[in-house]
C-alpha cells in the first residue's frame, strides 16, 4: 500500500498555510482584521472538533440556557468526556465504534 500522500500530507498542509499567510501578510498584520482572524480561528477549531465527533461546548451552553434554563450545564471537561463516551461506548465489553 502506497502512503506517500499520507506521509507528505502534513508538509503539504504546512506549505499551503505558509503560502496563504505570506500572500495575505498586509491583511493579516492589519489590526483592523485581528477580530476577523480570531473568529476564523474559532470556527476552524469548531470544524475540526465536529470532524472528529466532538460538538462545540459554547453551542451546548447556549442550547442549555435557551431550552433548559432550569438545568445546570456540564463543565467543559465533563462535556468532552460525555461526548467521547457517547461516541465510543465501551461499557458491556462491546465497542461499537473503533476509536482509531
Amino acid at each position: 500500500m502506497n502512503l506517500k500522500f499520507a506521509k507528505s500530507g502534513k508538509t503539504m498542509i504546512y506549505k499551503i498555510i505558509k503560502m496563504t499567510v505570506m500572500s495575505q501578510k498586509d491583511l493579516i498584520l492589519n489590526p483592523k482584521n485581528w477580530s476577523r482572524i480570531a473568529t476564523l480561528w474559532q470556527r476552524l477549531q469548531q470544524s475540526f472538533r465536529l470532524m472528529v465527533g466532538v460538538p462545540d461546548y459554547q453551542t451546548y451552553v447556549e442550547h442549555m440556557r435557551k431550552h433548559h434554563p432550569d438545568l445546570e450545564a456540564m463543565d467543559p471537561k465533563t462535556f468532552y468526556r460525555h461526548c467521547v463516551d457517547s461516541r465510543y461506548p465501551s461499557a458491556g465489553g462491546g465497542m461499537k465504534k473503533c476509536p482509531c
